[in-house]
């Protein structure tokens, strides 16, 4: 790639912080080894090193928006602050080219004894505009605060709704080659967070480059093209977001099995029996072995509007597992979740060590036209009523629909019905 289309590159990245038990270590730290260092002696550490980051490389295009997933903990956000310019990293190096704006820590930046005016001013200059600059954008950025006369008032009254307004039109007027924002659309209401996502796509189809940061997996896999992966500060891989969503969900359900169930069975990848590209995992208790369109009137899984589709589903498990179920999800072809249903199984075969279960599922085509995805889940069912991921195979089914009635809107046909008085009148 040259590196005339990088926006951002990423070599061999780590930041250690030290983490100090008292604060007298810290002086003993300060003092100490310089001491023994003058009389030769071998130095001494009073502080514990806590590596945020481990060793990541990457690189942005001009142009791309990234998400970036991770629990909390795996050094996101010290992630974004180098990327700013400012945290230094401990060892690597971040290349950045053109112009970077960020909305990081809500309020960072902003002076809360100052007004929301002035605090425009210094922002805006601390972005690099001028003072005729951010004079001729501040209508602009208060109009689109949208936060009235409190623009005046000392942010230190503002709620946290009203920072983030502030600071997002702030951001954005800047006009950067580089925008990273920080999970801080997730104060704002749902409004605000409509207008600031309609201005990120604006800002995205001009060509600026975005690094976005949010637990909402929807958000990221509709608005971003690609996404990273940190655990516990390195790097696990980069690439479709909607891959990279599933890995992120994947350590989430391992969290919640093991806090919930006492599970000892870690959930972890597994292989995409479809496709070895898309994404998998479950445990060990049991497996998804075939999924497949079994009906006579699609050819190459292509349908028309109120078809009906049939899927053959089967699956092998442990005879142990608590309450089997099997769930089937339709998907957009963003890989966004449009609706599905989970169903209780039975065995048609038994062993002492291998249950065997088959369904036949149908389902009318009220799609609109375009494709669509499938994911099989086969899960199991706690006394609490909680589903467990036992395999998750995504996406491993697809069809397309060709025609369909233009009676609705969006992608799915959710089958309202009207009844209309008939008038009183003659």
């Amino acid at each position: 790639m040259s590196s005339n289309d990088i926006a951002v590159r990423v070599e061999n990245l780590s930041k250690c912080f030290e983490i100090y038990d008292a604060p007298s270590n810290r002086l003993k730290q300060f003092v100490i080894p310089r001491i023994r260092k003058a009389f030769g002696l071998e130095t001494q550490q009073y502080f514990r090193e806590f590596w945020a980051l481990k060793g990541l490389s990457f690189e942005i295009r001009k142009g791309e928006t990234v998400g970036i997933f991770g629990l909390n903990g795996s050094g996101k956000s010290t992630l974004l602050q180098i990327i700013c310019g400012t945290l230094n990293p401990t060892v690597g190096k971040v290349e950045t080219h053109g112009r970077i704006a960020a909305l990081l820590e809500l309020g960072s930046g902003f002076n809360p004894e100052f007004t929301g005016r002035e605090n425009v001013y210094l922002n805006g200059s601390l972005l690099g505009l001028s003072h005729l600059e951010i004079e001729a954008k501040f209508e602009a950025i208060a109009e689109f605060a949208d936060i009235g006369d409190f623009i005046d008032q000392p942010v230190k009254t503002y709620s946290s709704g009203m920072m983030v307004r502030l600071a997002f039109a702030v951001s954005i007027s800047v006009e950067p080659d580089i925008l990273v924002v920080d999970e801080a659309l997730a104060v704002g209401d749902a409004a605000f967070q409509f207008k600031c996502l309609e201005r990120l796509k604006h800002l995205t189809q001009s060509g600026v480059t975005l690094i976005f940061v949010s637990h909402d997996i929807q958000m990221v896999k509709s608005f971003c093209t690609r996404a990273i992966y940190l655990k516990s500060g390195q790097f696990q891989a980069m690439g479709l977001s909607h891959n990279l969503a599933e890995l992120y969900l994947m350590d989430i359900r391992d969290e919640q099995a093991k806090a919930l169930s006492n599970q000892i069975t870690e959930v972890k990848r597994k292989q995409n029996i479809k496709d070895k590209d898309s994404i998998a995992f479950g445990t060990t208790e049991g497996s998804i072995v075939k999924a497949e369109f079994i009906d006579n009137q699609s050819m190459q899984n292509v349908y028309n509007g109120n078809d009906q589709a049939e899927i053959l589903i089967e699956a092998e498990y442990n005879p142990e597992l608590l309450s089997p179920h099997l769930a089937i999800i339709i998907l957009n072809q963003k890989m966004i979740e449009l609706g599905g249903k989970t169903f209780p199984i039975e065995p048609y075969e038994k062993s002492d060590s291998l249950y065997k279960a088959r369904l036949r599922l149908t389902f009318p085509i009220l799609f609109g036209t375009g494709r669509f995805n499938i994911t099989v889940k086969l899960e199991s069912k706690n006394n609490s009523g909680q589903y467990f991921p036992i395999d998750k195979q995504v996406g491993i089914l697809s069809f397309d629909v060709l025609r369909t009635n233009m009676d609705f809107m969006g992608f799915i046909d959710i089958g309202i019905d009207i009844a209309q008085d008939k008038p009183s009148f003659h």
